[in-house]
Parts: structure tokens; C-alpha cells; sequence
């Protein structure tokens, strides 16, 4: 057996050197495999994200004949109010600067 080693030692350097390369480079699928599903992941929120805002779209674009849907779009978006309605500001008080605050 050790005659077997004696004369044949390059094919046992060949095998560990072929074991230490599918080794590394199984490892570097595994690496290359978590981040592609990690990517996926996150490729798939943004789609449910994109679904989401798809749907909410289509039903305001269906939705676009709709005069109650046109009188809230206006009362939202521009602020205007219908007759019989009271619109009511509500503001921030002012506060007074840490400035003006020391000087006196």
C-alpha cells in the first residue's frame, strides 16, 4: 500500500486539490443562492406593493363618474366645500423663538 502511495502521490494531490476546489465552490453557491433568494424576497414586497397601488388606482379610475367620489376628491384635494357645509381651520400657534425668549 505504501508502494501504491510512493509511486502515485500526484493522484492523491489531484483528489484533495479537486475536493478543496468543489469545497469553495459550493460555498459560493450557497452565498450566491441566499442573496438571489434574499432579492427575491424583497422583489416580491415591492410587487405586493405595486398590486396594492395597481388595485387602489383602477378604483379611483372607475370610480371617476361617480359624483360623491368627484365631491370628496374636491373637498380633499382642493379643500373646496359643499353648500351647507362649514369648513373650520384649525392653526398652529406660533411659538415664540428661544431668541426672543432671552432677551427679555
Amino acid at each position: 500500500m505504501l508502494a501504491f502511495f510512493n509511486t502515485s502521490w500526484w493522484v492523491v494531490l489531484a483528489l484533495v486539490l479537486s475536493g478543496g476546489i468543489y469545497m469553495q465552490a459550493s460555498r459560493t453557491k450557497d452565498v450566491e443562492i441566499k442573496q438571489l433568494k434574499f432579492q427575491m424576497s424583497e422583489l416580491l414586497k415591492e410587487k405586493a406593493l405595486a398590486k396594492k397601488e395597481r388595485e387602489e388606482l383602477l378604483g379611483k379610475i372607475e370610480s371617476q363618474n361617480d359624483p360623491a367620489w368627484i365631491e370628496l376628491v374636491l373637498m380633499k384635494e382642493l379643500g373646496v366645500v359643499p353648500d351647507g357645509y362649514i369648513k373650520v381651520y384649525f392653526q398652529k400657534p406660533k411659538l415664540k423663538s428661544p431668541c426672543s425668549a432671552r432677551e427679555r
